[in-house]
């Protein structure tokens, strides 16, 4: 008796058995294949190259962090962490793909199966068909901060923050912030000097497709920054210096919550820079080389200096150093119980014109010793105390305060100065005595019956701007 090979059949049923096709061909695979498929296996060829690319850099430049190369990829895919890319297999899930994508802020995950859409080819070109380029906006040498609680950067950050005005005096530096304000201190070849550290957010060095044109100077600015530096430090190296001591500056990139660590606001525009405070102004030294080029004081502007009485906001102290600024101003000077100009409130009011205005802090003495050391300060450089102007409501002595617009700023006999007193005290003791002392010349601004007064920067403002307004017509009659 014969055994059957397939007893579960019944007797006299033949089993039929299918023909094994053929394998197809490789372009017929590649066509056929489903789209999840073609994503992931693009993304693992993309991977790899990318991977070899930066071995490749690695090995010829001897740079030790790949991470850094690795993320210097185009416009489309240089976001990607691909150090952190997990893809499931698609072997394992029996026609369902996970690709999971490291995003430096975000995680976001492409999950594509046969009951969902299918990815266009359209958005599979643009996200994989891109090639590895060196034109990206981040450089080798630029270090990342990962961890807000543990980095001495964001320490020193919170540091100055913190500080007093004795305690930043004493390290030498404050802080400032900001898209806009980082990007005019780097574009100006002055305070560029005094960039100690940058650190700049992942999301915004990386949002080239929503940057703005701050952000697109920000970033040609760091790279020359950056290039500077090293050419500084090349210098000072074959100078036989220490690399310690080199003024250079150091670029980080962070995550938002290092930036976030690092701002003094409730919400950070993702870029802070880390400033050496500039050396005290010397008016005596300025007239002195005025004297050794044999240039002749009358044809220069004449000298105009803004003196602040005990102004303790630090917005309008930022306000009033803009209008300095913006009015060519020749210095700043700052009578004892002033807010510090480097606080860095008064430095994001003052939008980098902290870095150009002279400034010259008198912080010993009484009010009146103060005073008169301003008074001799500036007769020294050709400023008659009848010429130094107190910003005031009142008439005190023989003399009646002048309206802003009737005092000559143009004049050949020498320059002015003004003093703005303290946000609603006004002028203190020292410069009050010395108005009824008849020894100082008081201005006010003219204005509408019943309003009492105005508020320091814009009283300041208006008196700066209306000397920039005669100097400018001076200008045109000549």
């Amino acid at each position: 008796m014969a055994i059957r090979k397939y007893p579960h059949q019944p007797i006299g049923v033949r089993r039929i058995r299918r023909r094994r096709r053929s394998p197809p061909s490789s372009f017929s695979s590649f066509t056929n294949m489903p789209v999840s498929c073609m994503a992931s296996l693009m993304l693992f060829i993309a991977s790899i190259e990318l991977a070899t690319s930066a071995f490749m850099l690695a090995a010829s430049s001897n740079i030790s962090n790949t991470k850094s190369i690795m993320r210097m990829t185009s416009p489309s895919i240089r976001k990607i962490s691909f150090d952190r890319i997990r893809a499931s297999s698609p072997l394992k899930q029996r026609g369902s793909v996970a690709t999971s994508l490291k995003y430096p802020s975000a995680f976001y995950s492409i999950r594509s199966n046969r009951h969902s859409k299918k990815i266009s080819t359209d958005h599979c070109r643009s996200f994989f068909s891109t090639s590895l380029s060196m034109t990206s906006s981040i450089s080798h040498n630029w270090e990342q901060i990962t961890n807000h609680q543990t980095s001495k950067t964001v320490k020193l950050f919170k540091t100055i923050h913190r500080a007093n005005k004795a305690k930043r005096s004493d390290l030498g530096l404050t802080v400032a912030e900001g898209v806009r304000l980082v990007s005019d201190i780097l574009a100006n070849e002055e305070s560029r000097k005094l960039v100690r550290r940058v650190v700049i957010s992942e999301s915004l060095l990386y949002d080239g497709d929503n940057a703005d044109q701050y952000q697109n100077q920000l970033q040609h600015w760091l790279h020359v920054v950056d290039e500077e530096s090293r050419q500084r430090k090349a210098e000072y190296s074959g100078d036989g210096a220490s690399s310690s001591t080199v003024p250079t500056c150091s670029i980080n990139v962070g995550t938002e919550k290092v930036v976030d660590a690092c701002s003094g606001t409730v919400t950070s525009q993702g870029v802070v820079a880390l400033m050496s405070i500039p050396l005290p102004y010397t008016p005596l030294d300025n007239l002195a080389v005025l004297v050794d080029d044999d240039k002749k004081v009358d044809d220069e502007m004449p000298p105009f200096y803004l003196i602040l009485d005990g102004l303790s906001d630090p917005g309008n102290v930022g306000t009033l150093l803009r209008t300095c600024a913006a009015s060519h101003v020749t210095a700043l000077i700052l009578l004892p119980g002033s807010c510090d100009v480097w606080n860095p409130k008064a430095v994001r009011s003052a939008m980098g014109a902290s870095f150009t205005v002279p400034v010259l802090e008198i912080g010993k003495g009484g009010e009146k010793e103060a005073l008169n050391q301003v008074l001799d300060l500036l007769e020294r450089c050709g400023v008659d105390n009848d010429r130094v102007f107190a910003a005031t409501m009142e008439d005190a002595g023989d003399k009646a305060s002048l309206a802003h617009y009737g005092i000559d700023f143009t004049s050949k006999v020498g320059g002015a100065a003004v003093i703005l007193g303290r946000e609603g005290e006004g002028l203190r003791g020292g410069v009050r005595s010395a108005i009824k002392e008849s020894r100082i010349s008081t201005v006010h601004v003219p204005m509408a019956p019943g309003i009492e007064s105005l508020n320091a920067a814009v009283c300041g403002s208006v008196i700066m701007f209306e000397r920039m307004r005669q100097l400018l017509t001076m200008t045109e009659k000549d």
